[in-house]
């Protein structure tokens, strides 16, 4: 069977639909350079032009507009049929996986939003410290700070601040410093240093405290051992409870969004519709 890489077809078919390589690359969760690739990729498999690219004006030519009309319908049939192939299966279960951070912290409220949008869907929450591959783990959704998977769909879902936790009465500089450990391959997170810099005051840095990860340093805040530059919204719950303070009003910006990943082909399922729903309303 003679079949064109299928990431390159979907490219291609969303590049001819919007008119633009920006345009495919929004919808799809990948650069228009990204685009422009996978669509160069599958000419060069037909050894045939699909597009005239001038400037910045693209225009389908007619082997273009011939194929674009073929895989267009093609791989609706396939998006409807994976659609009803799936939503028969009701017993297999919607795979998440989430950061450690965002799984104990952030997502159980919203899970509850979702279960009670969806009491059919069984669930499977994996609490995951890097980023796999998707399809190959069996994960329907991914989300992380900043983590966009090649060849994945990625839209981001909130961005955050990070804030000075401590528990109990003090000023900064009475606490003891501790740093959160955000893993290898994120290095743009500011810490302490960064908040020095910017603002002065900043907690004692006699015998600090090294926190594997942002659930751990809030757990570690929460004792009254010290303070942690934490994200603000993945931590609010704890900050509303009381459990731990904001001992200074002002803050640091992530740089990057927390971040959604999945399949292109799942983007209209309504399991990861109604996923996406909960995600927003909460």
């Amino acid at each position: 069977m003679n079949l064109p890489p299928l990431n390159a077809l979907r490219a291609f078919e969303c590049a001819a639909r919007t008119g633009s390589f920006s345009a495919a690359g929004a919808e799809l969760g990948v650069t228009a350079a990204a685009v422009s690739l996978q669509v160069r990729n599958l000419e060069d498999w037909l050894n045939l032009q699909l597009f005239v690219r001038k400037a910045n004006q693209l225009r389908i030519t007619d082997a273009g507009r011939d194929y674009y009309q073929n895989a267009a319908s093609a791989l609706a049939e396939i998006a409807r049929f994976t659609d009803v192939l799936t939503q028969r299966d009701q017993s297999r279960p919607f795979v998440i996986s989430a950061t450690p951070a965002l799984a104990q912290l952030w997502l159980p409220q919203r899970l509850s939003a979702f279960a009670q949008l969806r009491p059919d869907v069984p669930l499977e929450l994996r609490s995951e410290v890097e980023d796999l591959d998707l399809e190959l783990h069996g994960i329907d959704v991914r989300l992380s700070y900043g983590g966009e998977l090649p060849d994945y769909a990625s839209r981001a879902v909130f961005t955050d601040q990070l804030v000075p936790v401590v528990a109990g009465e003090g000023r900064l500089e009475d606490f003891r410093r501790i740093d959160v450990n955000w893993g290898s391959r994120i290095l743009s997170v500011p810490g302490w240093r960064q908040w020095g810099e910017r603002y002065g005051a900043s907690p004692s840095d006699v015998a600090p405290v090294a926190a594997a990860s942002v659930p751990e340093a809030l757990a570690l805040c929460a004792s009254g051992i010290g303070a942690a530059l934490l994200p603000e919204t993945v931590v609010a719950e704890a900050l509303g409870s009381g459990r731990v303070r904001k001992c200074d009003p002002r803050t640091i910006q992530m740089p990057r969004p927390y971040v959604m990943v999945h399949a292109h082909y799942k983007a209209k399922s309504r399991r990861l519709m109604d996923f996406q729903k909960a995600l927003d309303k909460g």
